[in-house]
């Protein structure tokens, strides 16, 4: 599962690499971005036009009757590539409302034998921002009695490389930049064309160093998070 990423490229970067416009220019980055905080999202806002805009990371499918106890009862901040196209709570956004999660790097924990587990900074080796495929989902109803639209994304999960393999089962789907467009793409519907996208990410392209556990906590929030620490 991933649980934490950090994303703190400035926005304009991000918007011409995605080749995109910002819609939330109050957005801020984050060093350590947690579940149910606002994560930024590259999606289609019109055709042929990209929008990036700040969602609540924990999916919230349209057809929920209350938001609360769909954050509660269920963890969406991930969805399974092997099942996403079926999975009730994620099929709908699997055909129309997919996204990519840009970030310059994500947490995964390695369970040490006898002790705690250890976190690790997983990045691309060239310090570019990379691009998780995502879904989105707008869900429109009543919050203790007033109307409320909320927005919300989720995380596509996959099998790892041999590189996150030796640190964890899973990893995101990393969309390189020869897939974002197809990814994007609401012509594009078959199921087959779209898993062939959510393989593993090379190995060789990315790297990896354990650091403090300060990360553990999501009130700690700083490029010291990011520094190497013995294991």
């Amino acid at each position: 599962m991933c649980g934490r990423y950090g994303l703190f490229t400035p926005q304009e970067d991000l918007a011409e690499l995605l080749r995109a416009r910002i819609r939330d220019r109050a957005w801020e980055g984050s060093y350590n971005l947690a579940p149910t905080q606002k994560g930024l999202v590259c999606r289609e806002a019109e055709p042929g036009e990209r929008e990036l805009v700040g969602l609540e990371w924990g999916l919230i499918p349209f057809w929920a009757k209350d938001p609360g106890e769909t954050r509660s009862k269920y963890s969406l901040i991930n969805a399974r590539a092997e099942s996403v196209a079926e999975k009730p709570a994620f099929r709908a956004a699997f055909r129309r409302r997919r996204c990519l999660v840009p970030a310059d790097g994500f947490y995964e924990w390695h369970a040490v034998e006898g002790g705690p587990k250890q976190p690790y900074w997983i990045r691309l080796k060239s310090g570019e921002p990379m691009t998780f495929a995502g879904l989105w989902e707008r869900w429109e109803g009543e919050v203790e009695g007033q109307p409320r639209v909320l927005e919300s994304y989720t995380i596509i999960m996959g099998e790892p490389n041999e590189l996150l393999g030796r640190i964890h089962n899973r990893m995101p789907v990393v969309l390189g930049s020869g897939d974002r467009d197809l990814w994007l793409d609401p012509g594009v519907g078959d199921p087959e064309a779209l898993r062939g996208l959510l393989r593993p990410y090379p190995a060789e392209e990315m790297e990896a160093h354990p650091v403090s556990r300060g990360v553990n906590n999501p009130r700690n929030d700083g490029p010291e998070l990011l520094e190497e620490v013995a294991e």
